[in-house]
Parts: structure tokens; sequence; C-alpha cells
């Protein structure tokens, strides 16, 4: 029976280090892919800025992104997309790229939600006050849908970290991928497996302490 061997952990560790910062780098660049893109799908499909054929395929796009399993997703851009574009994509652009579209269906659907609770009020403000469209979402809606799907996105983003594993079924070396590599060689899962969790714990630790921070500060901005 394996027992947790800390030998087997420091001996491993280099390996496992890059896994994770592998990991923190597929995490980082779907964030930023589903941040950018989700939001500006999310403000464009809102109540007050919608254009009805515009918004309905952002619409489209956003339930296709939640409703089909996002490992399906990742090997339909691995082994679909690059023969539908004639392009190469790598594990990890493949990876990267998945993550982001999918992610960014969930981010546009937090963001609609947000954007349609403020009230009508704020936008009428806006308009009398003679501010532009652009300024009127960056200085007024914004920060206050911020405050109000901060708790949301929080948990987007740990989502989309804990997603990354999936990555490793087309063979990008994050964490989950070295360490399966490491347990086929040591034949010791307990360990390998146990080291794993925890640095992903430690992960998404850290997005739920800062998201805290974050919402603090939001909810003290605004009273």
């Amino acid at each position: 029976m394996n027992t947790v061997s800390f030998d087997l952990i420091i001996q491993s560790w280099p390996l496992l280090a890059r896994g994770m910062v592998a990991s923190v780098q597929l995490a980082f660049y779907s964030i930023a892919i589903g941040l950018i893109f989700g939001t500006l799908i999310g403000v464009a499909s809102s109540r007050q800025l919608r254009v009805p054929g515009v918004a309905h395929l952002f619409d489209l796009y956003a339930f296709c992104a939640r409703g089909i399993p996002f490992f399906v997703q990742l090997l339909i851009v691995y082994f679909v997309l690059p023969d539908l574009l004639g392009v190469n994509l790598s594990p990890f652009a493949a990876g990267t790229i998945a993550l982001g579209m999918c992610s960014t269906g969930y981010v546009a659907e937090i963001i609609r939600s947000g954007v349609n609770a403020i009230p009508h009020g704020q936008w009428e403000a806006a308009y009398v006050l003679g501010y532009s469209r652009y300024q009127m979402i960056r200085h007024i809606i914004l920060p206050q849908v911020l405050a109000i799907v901060t708790p949301a996105l929080s948990n987007e983003l740990i989502s989309v970290v804990l997603s990354t594993s999936i990555i490793s079924q087309i063979g990008t070396l994050e964490l989950t991928k070295v360490g399966a590599n490491i347990i086929a060689r040591e034949m010791n899962a307990l360990t390998i497996y146990f080291t794993i969790a925890l640095l992903y714990l430690s992960i998404t630790t850290s997005i739920y302490v800062l998201s805290k921070i974050v919402e603090r500060r939001l909810c003290y901005d605004r009273h």
C-alpha cells in the first residue's frame, strides 16, 4: 500500500513546480480571453444596449459555450479547428483557446446579469449629464457591475483554474499531466495526487482571498 513519501515530493518538486507554472499560465491566458470577450459580449447583449440581430448571436454563443462540455469543446478546438482553418495548434495553444472561449460564455452571462441589475435611473442620469455611451459604460456602469458580480466572477476564475487539469488529456504538460507522468515512473499515486491537490488548493485559495479583498474594497467604495 502506498504511503505519503516526503522524499518523493522533494525529488519531484522541480517537475511539479514547472507543471504548476504551466497550469497558472493556462489559467491566466484563458481568464484574460474570458474576461475581455465575455465583458464585451455581456455589455453588448444587456437589456439597455442590445441590438436585436447581434444580441441573438451573442446569446446563442453563450448558450453553446455553457451547454457543451468543456472537454468536447477542447477536442473540437484541438482536432477539428486546425483542419477547418489549415493551421497547427500546439496542445497549450488549443487548451488556452478552448478554455478561454468556454469561459467567455460564462463571463458574458455574469456581466449581462450585472448590467441588467443597474437601475434604469443610472442610465438616464448619465444621458442627462452628457456622457457618451463609452464614458457612461466605463465610468458609471462597469464599476457598479464589478461590485455586483465579483463573487460570481471569482467562482468562474476558480472554475477556469480547475478546468486546466482537463487539458492534460491532449498532452499539455500542466500540473495534472506532469503528476501522471511521475506516478507512471514512481508508482506512488497517493503522494503525487495528494501534492497536486494541495497545489491546486493553494492556487484557488489565493484567488478566493484576493476576490474577498476586492469585494470588500468595492463595497467600501460604494458606501
